[in-house]
């Protein structure tokens, strides 16, 4: 998998891992539903925001300098 990391998916790797740090307000809900709970789901979300920081740490992708120009929201 790592080995067909190209500069589109490191940037979509980013933004994940940003939108991981806080579970969204739908994701909370389904949560709720689905009968899980906020510790747990913190849990899991912790765990999969630490393992994408992981890859995006590793040497196996090396971005260039123009690929680590961060998308901007006005």
């Amino acid at each position: 998998m790592l080995g067909e990391l190209n500069k589109g998916r490191y940037r979509a790797l980013e933004l994940l891992a940003d939108h991981l740090r806080e579970s969204s307000r739908e994701l909370r809900l389904n949560a709720i539903i689905c009968d899980v709970s906020d510790e747990d789901l913190r849990w899991v979300t912790d765990r999969v925001h630490y393992f994408l920081l992981k890859i995006l740490e590793d040497d196996i992708y090396v971005p260039t300098e123009d690929a680590l120009d961060t998308c901007t929201e006005d």
